[in-house]
């Protein structure tokens, strides 16, 4: 299982929780040159990083998406993608059929008749989520 998402992982709340039974890959709407300094001061350290420069478009674009799955090599019934922008996360990672996690800090109406798979209001209650389906696969 592999889950995506810049903002996920913003401030590093809980990320090293999930990181031992899944990788994680960061899909940014930023360049190269920009998410190296991020990634120092974020203080997550990400299996893979799919920038907006390297993919050829920004998100909601699916060019993001797709290159990420490439680097992952897994269906994409394997892939989950967790984020707070609706519009730029959830949307396109439904459309392609990824399992998705729309971290709702701010409590916000949904935007678009598009259903998150799970809906979490903060990173901690993601790390909970990740942490018991882990060990529901494990059963």
């Amino acid at each position: 299982m592999a889950t995506t998402e810049e903002s996920a992982v913003k401030g590093g709340s809980g990320v090293d929780g999930f990181r031992v039974f899944l990788s994680l890959i960061l899909i940014t709407n930023t360049d190269d040159d920009i998410i190296r300094e991020t990634e120092k001061t974020i203080g997550v350290k990400f299996d893979e990083i799919v920038t907006a420069q390297q993919a050829g478009a920004y998100k909601p674009s699916h060019k993001g998406f797709h290159l990420a799955r490439e680097r992952l090599s897994l269906p994409k019934s394997e892939i989950w993608h967790a984020g707070f922008g609706f519009k730029y996360d959830i949307v396109p990672a439904t459309e392609l059929g990824y399992t998705t996690v729309w971290v709702n800090r701010q409590g916000e109406a949904r935007p678009v008749n598009v259903k998150e798979t799970f809906l979490v209001g903060d990173m901690q209650t993601l790390v909970y989520l990740m942490q018991g389906i882990e060990v529901s696969m494990r059963e």
